[in-house]
């Protein structure tokens, strides 16, 4: 449903947003850390009409791992196409961002905490360069400069805000050995 349901909003959103909207898509910093896509794997994310989208056959059983990668799917897919939706946007007066936060400690994240990943949660945490997890506030803090007029200048981006974990995962001590 995240990719789908982000596909499916934005086209139809995109069709009646108003000069001087704005809207935040709450991806994942977990679609940071896929790996590489190809350059036509990226455009048919971006690109293709959520009534197609789920016929990509990048996203067809035998092509994605397990439960992860589909995330990571849904995810990289819920921030690309805000690329290609600022230029049509942009068209109308509006602008369209996206946000890729990490471990951010809500409700559901301290459930998480608790649970059979628990501990390579906060593996993550140990080993990222903030050596903690993100705030809702903070998360909202740069919702709302991307709303706001101060973020009037910014459209068709991925703020990643995940305390340097995806750094961490590429570079640093949580990299695949």
């Amino acid at each position: 449903m995240d990719l789908y349901g982000t596909a499916l909003v934005l086209e139809e959103f995109g069709n009646v947003i108003a000069r001087g909207g704005a809207v935040v898509v709450i991806a994942s910093q977990s679609g940071h850390c896929l790996g590489a896509l190809t350059p036509e794997e990226n455009t048919a994310l971006a690109t293709t009409p959520a009534d197609e989208l789920l016929t990509l056959p990048m996203l067809q059983p035998g092509r994605v791992a397990d439960s992860l990668h589909a995330y990571q799917l849904a995810k990289r897919g819920d921030s690309l196409p805000v690329m290609a939706e600022a230029v049509r946007w942009g068209k109308r007066g509006a602008r369209i961002n996206a946000i890729s936060p990490g471990i951010i400690f809500t409700p559901l994240a301290k459930d998480e905490m608790a649970g059979p990943r628990g501990g390579g949660y906060r593996r993550m945490i140990e080993l990222s360069p903030a050596g903690r997890g993100g705030t809702p506030d903070e998360v909202g803090a740069v919702g709302a400069l991307l709303l706001g007029p101060d973020g009037a200048f910014i459209t068709g981006s991925d703020f990643l805000m995940d305390g340097g974990v995806t750094a961490s995962y590429f570079y640093g001590e949580l990299a695949p050995q």
